[in-house]
């Protein structure tokens, strides 16, 4: 009994750690303040080495433009994000992919 209590506590905790990206209209709302053209949110995922932080990709005049938010939309970033260990930009990696589309 107490070994289902552990394995029921620890899938909690762990379920409870898995966070959600912000809402689609969250994120739209954050950069509708700081950017005055139109465009359309393309994807938002979080990155994987940098817990609480997401990837939002948006299509200005069919272009690819990436910022980074934090789950709360209360900050957004721009800027490159680059990786010290593979020594590669992670921003201009997700750009290519979706200029390609």
């Amino acid at each position: 009994m107490l070994k289902k209590f552990v394995v029921l506590c620890v899938l909690a905790l762990t379920l409870a750690a898995c966070s959600k990206p912000p809402a689609r209209e969250q994120v739209q709302e954050a950069i509708k303040k700081l950017i005055p053209v139109n465009f359309e949110v393309l994807q938002i995922s979080e990155l994987k080495d940098l817990s609480g932080l997401y990837e939002v990709v948006i299509s200005v005049n069919r272009q690819p433009v990436v910022f980074y938010v934090d789950k709360e939309c209360k900050y957004v970033f721009s800027g490159s994000v680059m990786s010290t260990e593979s020594k590669s930009n992670l921003t201009v990696e997700t750009q290519k992919k979706f200029q390609t589309k």
